[in-house]
């Protein structure tokens, strides 16, 4: 029997079709070229986008708990709500306030999503007795997310040539597809927590994922690695404003750094298979390197760095994720996922703003040097900590 044809198995596409739409972002490729034509700096660039973090912060695990608690299906319908309301309240604004509240609605549809999908994913595949190939579903996620963003960044480059706002409407309309989606959803069979005193209980699961030595470095190597490539991508903007790229090439470089991703994320499977998961993470660690030379030689000739870094932190990131997976129940998965979330969010909050001002004060090129110094510092010992307890799960 062909078990994608099974309500649970169906599930399977509806993921990855959520995962398209939460990632068609009309708006990415000229959301800072929106915050300076609106009279922001980078440092007020950097503090909308931490702040995001922050709200993200504060409700990702949370969620990943509300998720455990009342189902999987639920939280999705509510993160796919919040999605087009905070679009449109970008739609309409037009200060650093208006941006901000924006980025706080819209940290309530990511929080919800994040983790909650992939937890749901693998729940169902492992009903289906698949959940081997959770990896590849997972790549599979990335190209199609990936893919949305790069089809939706040439038109939104586009789109802002006629007026800056368009990419915006139209993002809201395309968001207004995610309800219905995730009202689709089945709920897959799996252990549940029984949701009594959730505070304690959610600080319990973070203290004992936090206090296993083959858990702790692969939750913080996540946020890590979220936390760098973000901040990086809204850099890349800037970096193209100050090569004089015109805004008509930003969506088009936006798209092929997305299909770069794409790309990495669609063979994490493949590679793994054929070298093993360890290669992909020692390969993660050329990106601060990829930054350290965008910073030193800024030049057109080095912006292939750009998607190839994408595609390397797009090979890794499954890979991590698996890890967390087969380490721990279906009864915290969420929960566990949505902690690797909020490190990433941490860590962003701490990075992203001194970005700014280290821009600001200095020169992007010193920002882009400091930040692949940050990220070879600190994930070094993170990945000999992650070897040295490899095959406990």
């Amino acid at each position: 029997m062909n078990t994608q044809t099974t309500p649970v198995g169906r599930n399977l596409w509806k993921i990855i079709a959520l995962k398209f739409l939460g990632d068609f972002l009309p708006i990415a490729p000229v959301l800072i070229l929106f915050y300076t034509t609106n009279g922001l700096n980078s440092t007020q660039i950097f503090t909308i986008q931490a702040a995001f973090h922050l709200a993200v912060l504060l409700l990702e695990v949370p969620s990943g708990y509300l998720a455990d608690v009342i189902g999987r299906k639920r939280t999705l319908v509510f993160g796919a709500l919040f999605f087009p309301l905070g679009l449109a309240i970008y739609a309409a604004g037009r200060n650093f306030a208006a941006f901000i509240c924006a980025e706080a609605v819209l940290a309530i549809s990511v929080s919800m999503r994040s983790g909650c999908d992939s937890a749901m994913l693998f729940d169902s595949l492992r009903q289906l007795g698949r959940e081997g190939e959770y990896k590849r579903f997972e790549g599979r996620c990335a190209l199609f997310a990936r893919s949305g963003t790069a089809v939706s960044s040439l038109a939104g480059g586009l789109l802002a040539m006629v007026f800056l706002r368009l990419p915006f409407l139209v993002n809201v309309a395309a968001a207004l597809f995610m309800p219905p989606l995730a009202l689709a959803l089945v709920e897959p069979e799996r252990e549940k927590r029984p949701g009594q005193d959730p505070l304690r209980d959610i600080l319990r699961i973070c203290r004992d994922c936090l206090s296993q030595p083959h858990i702790r470095p692969v939750i913080l190597a996540c946020g890590l690695l979220m936390a760098s490539n973000l901040t990086a991508l809204w850099a890349y903007f800037l970096l193209y404003q100050e090569l004089g790229i015109a805004i008509g090439w930003f969506g088009a470089l936006f798209a092929v750094f997305q299909l770069a991703g794409a790309l990495g994320g669609s063979r994490a499977h493949a590679f793994s298979e054929r070298f093993g998961p360890k290669p992909a993470l020692f390969l993660a660690l050329l990106a601060p390197v990829f930054y350290v030379l965008l910073g030193l030689f800024p030049s057109v000739w080095l912006l292939p760095l750009v998607p190839a870094n994408a595609l390397l932190w797009n090979l890794a990131y499954p890979v991590l994720l698996e890890r967390l997976n087969l380490a721990v129940g279906s009864d915290v998965r969420a929960t566990v996922l949505s902690l690797a979330g909020m490190a990433g969010s941490v860590a962003f909050i701490v990075i992203s703003p001194l970005f700014g001002r280290l821009v600001d004060a200095v020169s992007l090129s010193a920002a882009f040097v400091a930040l692949g110094v940050f990220f070879l510092a600190a994930g070094t010992p993170l990945l000999a900590a992650m070897l040295r307890h490899w095959q406990k799960q």
